[in-house]
Parts: structure tokens; sequence; C-alpha cells
């Protein structure tokens, strides 16, 4: 049996559903006579409550203040009573249940109180990146069919409502656009720039989110349903030019939040700060983590990291989401400045997650923050799958962990079996809080699914003894470099300490002889110059097989990246390129002097060459 359970469920989460798990000695081989599943069969409900219920009862819960964003503070009552209010607003417009709201906000008050509003009418909420440029915005609120764009008029100090009258003109789904504060909206100075230019000034959203008392009118009664729809979020697109849009349950992220908390021992006491975007999994996980437990939350926008400091303390944060790019930017600012502005931040728990961790940033994290570092694996699709426990030992976080109470993981090899402890394949999962299939794409979610429900993540991954989770990087991201295969994100994986790079991505080359070949593209830190050499050095003296040596090197201001910080692989193609040389010879990289020492091989170099086998194995190669 090769789906692994997790540990018992915590007696908080008895009432959770895990009909979709695998009973003990089912096959985990898909079997050709099943009919294909068209999406996790709409899980009968994962949470005992829809988000207006667990607001109502974080609202009874907790009477302090609950939600920060940086110049006030409010409670949950607040939020309730706000929601009740946009609700109305939005019902007189002529929102239903069923309908799809799209706000690209930042992470702010205004964001929150949209979700709360749009899951008390039944609406669904699609939450864009503000990082979107009117074709992204355009061709997702097309895709979802959207009644209702809410956008920031201004971001960083750009005048964006050119961008979203353009959305709107060219959106035939859309019947109202509101503007949130900034930009040529249609309020004060910016209205008469508008009009004075012949443009008539889009509403500003002040009829929405006004905060003055006021009846919010007659309402429909809310959903009771937790596995009725309540928003759709889009996949993070790194390695897809188009993002698919996931539809997610009241029941199912709230069920993912709680067994969260559960296993990592969250609860009212926490103050979660996010620096990731609520419109990704990752960052919305940190607002319903204090919503169902009754903690609070500090909301935190953009990237600086002096700044995101300045947030953990004014939100007296015990618990902080960053991606390990950010992570490495704080523990650069305290190594320089151990105060950094302010009196020293100390945490309880930093989650991580999106890229690999090197043990040396678990202890930098330790030192500079006096926290435990948990490492994170999740999707779009998932939400929160896998993630390490506060009581393992510190070299867990060169995993991503074990599932979550309710959820399974199995490694299926490239002929439909299942994979041995240690033993390469690819990661399939399944929970109860999965998405509910993709937006209007049926096709897409029977593709995405096996025959008895597992959703093919298209990651690579091993098992360990203990049902810890390895991570071998993408499948679709192997290099063919002569028939000898290798996973990019390993090579990445042993540049992460070299101190010269601030961004880097591994990528195949087409070769005319040897199929591909491996190229190194790379962002230097300020000031910091970076040769070929001392990249195949650095590399071979960390025991890497010669033909997974970068063969060449090509330098560029900056890479492209999604919202929360990862490389987007999907977009690496568009950097040009010089012409192709000729290979290098394999043999072994030039060495510096005896003056440098030798770097320890990494934890994972025994299963390297389980990667390249599965790899052989999943193109008929033996």
């Amino acid at each position: 049996m090769n789906a692994l359970p997790t540990e018992s469920t915590p007696d908080s989460l008895r009432c959770i559903s895990t009909s979709l798990a695998v009973a003990p000695g089912t096959d985990p081989t898909p079997s050709p006579a099943q009919a294909p599943v068209a999406s996790p069969s709409a899980p009968p409900f994962t949470s005992p409550f829809t988000f207006t219920e667990a607001l109502e009862r974080a609202a009874a819960l907790r009477a302090d203040p609950a939600v920060w964003d940086g110049t006030r503070r409010r409670t949950w009552h607040d939020l309730l009573l706000q929601a009740e209010r946009t609700a109305g607003a939005l019902l007189r417009r002529g929102l239903r249940s069923g309908d799809v709201l799209a706000a690209q906000l930042p992470n702010s008050w205004e964001l929150v109180v949209l979700h709360a509003a749009t899951a008390r009418l039944g609406v669904l909420l699609l939450p864009l990146h503000c990082a979107y440029g009117a074709h992204e915005v355009q061709s997702l609120v097309t895709q979802a069919g959207a009644v209702v764009l809410v956008a920031q008029g201004s971001y960083r100090g750009r005048d964006r409502v050119g961008e979203i009258r353009t959305v709107r003109d060219r959106c035939t789904s859309l019947r109202q656009v509101w503007v949130v504060g900034g930009g040529t909206s249609g309020t004060g100075a910016g209205a008469d720039a508008a009009r004075a230019a012949g443009a008539e000034p889009l509403p500003s959203a002040g009829e929405l989110l006004d905060e003055a008392p006021g009846p919010a009118g007659e309402l429909p009664e809310p959903p009771r349903d937790p596995g009725a729809p309540l928003m759709l979020l889009a996949s993070s697109g790194t390695t897809s030019q188009r993002p698919k849009l996931c539809v997610h349950s009241h029941g199912g992220l709230l069920g993912n939040a709680a067994a969260v908390a559960a296993d990592g021992g969250l609860g009212p006491a926490d103050t979660i700060v996010s620096a990731s975007p609520l419109s990704h999994a990752f960052g919305l996980l940190s607002v319903h983590l204090a919503l169902v437990v009754g903690g609070r939350v500090g909301l935190f926008d953009g990237w600086e990291a002096r700044r995101f400091l300045d947030a953990l303390r004014g939100a007296s944060a015990t618990t902080a989401f960053l991606v390990p790019a950010q992570l490495r930017d704080v523990v650069a600012l305290l190594a320089d400045d151990t105060e950094a502005g302010g009196p020293p931040v100390v945490l309880r728990e930093v989650r991580t997650g999106g890229a690999p961790v090197p043990r040396e940033l678990t202890e930098d994290v330790r030192r500079t923050l006096g926290a435990r570092l948990v490492v994170q694996w999740g999707m779009t699709e998932i939400g929160a799958g896998t993630f390490t426990r506060p009581g393992d030992p510190p070299e867990a976080a060169s995993t991503i962990g074990r599932p979550v109470s309710g959820g399974r993981v199995r490694v299926v090899g490239p002929e439909g079996h299942r994979a041995g402890p240690g033993e390469t394949g690819e990661l399939q999962y399944r929970s109860p809080y999965m998405f509910r299939g993709y937006h209007g794409a049926p096709e897409l979610t029977r593709a995405a699914l096996t025959a008895d429900g597992w959703l093919r993540t298209g990651d690579l991954a091993a098992l360990a003894p203990d049902g810890s989770v390895s991570y071998r990087g993408r499948a679709d991201a192997l290099i063919n470099r002569g028939g000898l295969k290798f996973s990019a994100l390993e090579v990445e994986e042993l540049l992460d300490d070299l101190p010269q790079l601030a961004q880097h991505a591994v990528v195949a080359r087409p070769d005319p002889r040897l199929g591909q070949r491996a190229c190194l593209l790379a962002a230097l830190r300020d000031g910091a110059g970076l040769t070929l050499d001392e990249v195949t050095g650095h590399l071979s003296r960390k025991g890497l097989a010669t033909y997974k040596l970068p063969e060449e090197l090509v330098l560029v201001d900056r890479l492209p990246t999604t919202v929360t910080g990862k490389i987007a692989r999907s977009r690496l193609k568009t950097i040009p390129l010089p012409p192709l040389g000729p290979p290098r010879p394999l043999a072994p990289a030039s060495r510096p002097g005896p003056a440098s020492q030798p770097v320890p091989a990494p934890r994972h170099a025994p299963v390297r060459e389980e990667a390249d086998r599965y790899a052989k194995k999943r193109t008929g190669e033996r």
C-alpha cells in the first residue's frame, strides 16, 4: 500500500469528512475499468461552517481587535457588520448567488471585506494579483465570466484607471466596475481630470465599502452548505502560460485551515502576518487560519524587508508567512543591523514554501528570529498539502514534511506502479479539501485526476519510511543531455549558497547533437561578478555529476517571477540568449587552489540517480 495516511486526526478535526481518503489495503494503482472522475467528487463538507458562520463564531469568541491593516485595528464583529453592508450594496446592484466578482486589490481591509461580503451572498470571489496588467486581468475576467470588477485605481505610484477602463470595454460579461482609492476614479481631482480629458470617470467603490453605519437592507439567507463554492483561485502559472481557475468551497478552504491549525498548534493567541498576497492560496491561508481559530491577522502589502519587520512589530506577530527569497532578505538585514530600525522581532513560527529551503537558512531563521521554520508544499488546487511539524528535528526542513491531517500522498512510478521508499516518481495527492474542479473546463479537470480521484501534481518526489516527502522538482523541468536526464531543480538547489547570485534558474537549450544542454540564467547581486568556471567549480566540490554541470552562463538584470517571488519558468523562454556555442567537454570542472575548502555534499545526494532512473523509465529507456 503506497497511499500514506497522516497521523491520527486530532480531536478538534473529528468533524472533517475523510471520505476521499484511501482505505487501508486499497490498491493505489489506477484501474482502467474505473470510470474517469470528472472532479474531486464534490466532497461532503470538510468544515462544519460556511465562511459567514465561521465569521459569526469568531466575532462571538473575540471582542478585541483582530484585523490590523497597518493603520487601523478592527474586530471580527466590525468585519461581520461591514460585510453585511457591502453585501446589501452588491445585492442592490443586481448580484446574485453564483455570480463572479473579480477583485484586483492589494492585501487590505477592503479585500477582506469583499471576501466576507461575497461569501455572505453566495457570490464567488476571484482575487487577482496586483502584478497583473490589463492583458492578464482581461483574460481571467473573461474566463471566469465575472460580472463585477473592483480594482485599485492607483498602485505603487501608477495610475491604473486607464487599464481598468480597457478591461471594462473589452470584457462583455462585466456589468459593473468600481475603483478603490487614487487614480482618475469617480471622485475628487482625478474625476475632474478625467472629465477634462473627455473620459467619463469610473465609479468609486465608496458605495460598497463606506463604513458609515447604515442598514444593509433585506438580505437573502446566507449559504448554509459548507460544500457550496466560495471562490475561484487562479493557478500560479509558474509552468503554464494561461492560469486555470480552481473552484474552492467554503468547507474545503476552511477545513484545510482548521487542519493546518490543529497540526501546527496554532490557536487564538496567535497573530499571523503574511508577505504573500491574499490572491494566492499561501497568503489567503493566513486569513483563514486566524478566522477558524479566532486569532488575529496583520495585513501587509508589497515587499521590503525593513517594512515587513515593522509590520511584525506593529501587529505583535507570533507567526510570519514568507517565501525563501523574502526570508533571505530579512536574515540579511538582521545580520547587518540586529535591531533593523526597532526592537528585536521574536516569532514562534515562520512558515515558508514555494522554493527549496537550504539548511543554513533554517539555522539563520532560528538564530535571528528565534522561530521554528515550517516548510510547506501546496498548490492552488489543494491549498496546504504537506508541511513539517513543530516537533520535527531541524533536518526535516530539507523535506516538505508529511500530509495535512485528512490528506494522503502517494508516489507513482513511470509505469503506474507504486514507488518504493526513496524512489523518485510523480507525487499524487488526495484530500477532502481539494478544489472542486477547474471553472468551465471539465476536460482539464478530468485530465488532472487519475481514474480513482488522485490529483496528478506534475511534481517529482520520493517518500521516506516515516511518511515524509522529499521534493525532486517538476517532471517538466528535466534536462536530457545525450540520453542522460536530470532535474534542473537539483542543480539550482546546489547553487543556493553561491553568494554572487540574487536569482538563478537552470534551463535546457536545444543542442543539435546532444538534444539538450544545461544553461544557467543568473541575476547577480550589486557589485558581484561571476564566471562559468566559478559556477562549475562550486558544483563539482559538492559532488555533482559532470554531465549535470551548466555549460553556459547567461547574465540578466532580473529573472521573471510570479507574484509570490517564485521563478516563472514559463516566461524564461522569453529571455534572449546568445548564439549557441560548442558543448563543453565532459571533464571535471576546474577547481580553485588549496585555499578553498571542500563543501559537504547535500543530504539528498544518494537519491540523485533515482531521478535519472525515473526519467529514463518515463521515456522507455533502460
